[in-house]
């Protein structure tokens, strides 16, 4: 990506269709005689695969929830690792989502169990659910969902006045049409919480917010429930849920609740910024140890 000038939504109309992945799939760790399901991380926005540096450690690879497993990582589009911005009728045929439903299967396909344990944040997240949504029956092992739950609401009645706050992502959409806003981007990151030496260069990131500007013609339509999904519930694995307040947008009660009755699941809430899994990885890998160490 050139750094110099930022990439507008005109850009993406010009550029082709990717012939090749736009996500990547990395192998952070081998282990030839594993017996153990293999560990697949995935990021948000606007991070890369090297948020969860402090997971896959030597030291950490000594760890009883560790040990004994490979280690893989999709990289999904970003400034840091995978400079593969896609064309418009890339994500208007939703092709990154199908891409990481594909690197999930390979994974699986590879692992001695014939299952994967998943740890995902946010977009990751997103990625990882729409997959289950699809097929509930997708051999997770167990997975690590970080800030984002199994459903998206956009209704008063779940969220309140805070059903506006998905309105945010116009926000994050307004460089693509009117660059300098780039720089409103990078604000609202930090203010929200967000730390990085790049984080002027976050907006370059946004770009799955391309079309947020029609969120004013949809959002009435949206807080009337039309086309509006039921919390999905049917998740035929143990999951470990953190979440900080600020993603409550991105969560339901009924998920959360489903989980708490659950004796195999967890859910527990930081008081961090929404950015805690790299930020706090001490607080998250005190729950990830005990959680995955079977």
């Amino acid at each position: 990506m050139n750094t110099r000038r930022f990439p507008t939504v005109w850009d993406a109309m010009r550029r082709p269709p990717a012939q090749a992945m736009i996500c990547r799939l990395r192998q952070i760790h081998h282990e030839p005689d594993s017996r153990r399901s293999p560990l697949l991380l995935l990021h948000g926005f606007p991070d890369s695969e090297h948020m969860y540096d402090d997971y896959v450690t030597p030291t950490e690879r000594c760890q009883d929830w560790l040990r004994g497993r490979s280690i893989y990582a999709i990289a999904l589009p970003n400034r840091r690792t995978n400079p593969n911005w896609p064309s418009l009728s890339d994500l208007w045929q939703r092709r990154l989502e199908r891409e990481v439903a594909a690197l999930i299967d390979i994974v699986v396909a590879a692992s001695p169990t014939g299952k994967v344990v998943i740890i995902a944040h946010d977009w990751g997240a997103t990625f990882v659910w729409a997959r289950v949504r699809q097929r509930p029956d997708l051999p997770i092992e167990r997975m690590v969902a970080l800030s984002v739950g199994s459903s998206f609401r956009y209704d008063f009645g779940e969220h309140g006045i805070g059903a506006l706050g998905w309105l945010y992502g116009m926000l994050f959409g307004l460089p693509y049409y009117l660059p300098p806003a780039r720089f409103f981007v990078a604000a609202m990151l930090m203010l929200s919480g967000y730390r990085a030496p790049d984080a002027h260069n976050a907006a370059y990131d946004s770009f799955h917010y391309w079309d947020w500007p029609l969120t004013l013609l949809r959002l009435p339509l949206r807080l009337a429930g039309y086309c509006q999904q039921p919390p999905f519930t049917d998740i035929r694995f143990p999951v470990l849920f953190i979440r900080c307040p600020l993603d409550r947008i991105a969560t339901t009660a009924r998920f959360e609740q489903t989980l708490r009755q659950r004796a195999d699941c967890i859910v527990h809430m930081t008081a961090n910024p929404h950015w805690f899994p790299e930020q706090r990885s001490a607080e998250v890998l005190k729950f990830v140890r005990s959680f995955l160490v079977g």
